[in-house]
């Protein structure tokens, strides 16, 4: 029976699809490097395939492979006789993939690719990381991989160690600016003391210890608050000792922050700085003198430096030209805020061989030689228990 024309046409369509189904697409497609009915998106937006060759709207073009990122196709195959990515490379002009599977504690990949997924895994202590890395806390774990091809992130980087609390600066109070010490209110006493040379004024608040002291071209300057005792008990005999402290500074040259006292028979005079100025107190005195270094202890976490001097001809608080032991507790790290336990201090002095007498003070301190400045203390106690 003789075939229409339409029919002989239709027949030789089929046979051209089947003797070069490897290199050719049946069907509607455009041709090879031609979008499809939908826009360019190698990083597919979770559409189906075109199946028998059709472009599928927002897919991939015809036999594009699918979008990195974006869920793999279902429900069609592979159009036969494409060239797998034609109809654009991949990755090429895709918009961001919106059927993409979420990092985990992260936002959607971007873009096909697999970029890593902003917003990763909340830092442990820290605020949330970018690409997973935590800020200013504890070490982050990585982002999960954004989208089905995304990066993993990069583990979280540790923050630092805790900055002190910020405080407000005590008001009123009263103010010393000469040689004088005296009683403060809660059982506490202060002491200012200057060599003269340049000034300096203290101001006692009566709230704790607290004080706050301002001193230009001092040659050696002394303001403290603390607890004052009568010189007949040993540290052991009063108790356990301690002090909480939280300081701001600014000022140049030899500044001590810490702990200081004196004790009688036998005459000491003792420090335990836990702070300082421009330099940290070490092996030389500031008058070029030499300190012996007698060993290492640990109190409150963190490792200190015990030095000691003789001092000859020198005032104390038995009088000018007294000859005495110096003892230094310089802790390796400075800070400015934090505990003293006091009384280890003291016991951990004597197993090096450092021996204290009867008590006279424990305050907390200021000392600048040479220097100008200021410091507020906004949290400051003395204690015995």
């Amino acid at each position: 029976m003789r075939r229409s024309a339409p029919a002989r046409s239709l027949r030789r369509v089929l046979e051209v699809c089947l003797a070069a189904a490897t290199l050719t697409t049946c069907g509607n497609a455009g041709p090879a490097g031609t979008p499809g009915n939908g826009q360019p998106d190698a990083g597919g937006s979770g559409g189906v395939t075109g199946s028998g060759g059709a472009t599928a709207t927002g897919g991939s073009g015809s036999g594009g492979a699918t979008g990195a990122g974006g869920v793999t196709s279902t429900g069609g195959k592979t159009a036969s006789g494409g060239v797998v990515g034609s109809g654009g490379l991949t990755g090429s002009g895709g918009a961001a993939a919106s059927g993409g599977s979420k990092g985990s504690g992260g936002m959607t990949a971007a873009g096909s690719g697999g970029a890593i997924a902003s917003g990763g895994v909340t830092g442990n202590g820290g605020a949330t990381a970018s690409g997973g890395v935590a800020t200013g806390g504890a070490v982050g774990a990585g982002g999960a991989r954004g989208g089905s091809s995304g990066s993993a992130g990069s583990a979280g980087a540790g923050g630092g160690a805790s900055s002190c609390p910020p405080g407000t600066p005590l008001k009123g109070g009263t103010q010393y600016c000469s040689n004088s010490k005296g009683s403060s209110s809660g059982g506490y006493a202060y002491e200012l003391w200057s060599d003269g040379t340049g000034s300096g004024c203290m101001t006692v608040y009566g709230s704790g210890a607290a004080f706050s002291a301002t001193w230009t071209s001092a040659g050696d300057f002394l303001a403290r608050v603390g607890l004052a005792f009568d010189q007949t008990k040993t540290p052991t005999q009063i108790g356990t000792l301690s002090s909480d402290f939280a300081e701001t500074k600014t000022g140049d040259g030899l500044v001590y922050v810490g702990i200081y006292g004196w004790t009688v028979s036998p005459l000491r005079e003792y420090y335990i700085i836990d702070d300082w100025g421009s330099s940290k107190p070490a092996g030389t005195a500031s008058d070029g003198t030499p300190r012996t270094h007698v060993g290492t202890i640990t109190v409150d976490g963190d490792t200190y430096d015990v030095w000691k001097r003789t001092k000859t001809n020198a005032p104390a608080i038995t009088g000018d030209n007294q000859t005495f032991d110096q003892y230094f507790s310089v802790r390796q790290t400075a800070r400015q805020c934090g505990h003293i336990s006091i009384s280890e201090h003291f016991s951990q002095w004597t197993t090096l061989g450092l021996q204290l007498g009867k008590l006279e003070e424990a305050k907390l301190l200021l000392e600048a030689q040479s220097s100008t400045g200021k410091i507020d203390f906004t949290t400051a106690t003395v204690v015995v228990k």
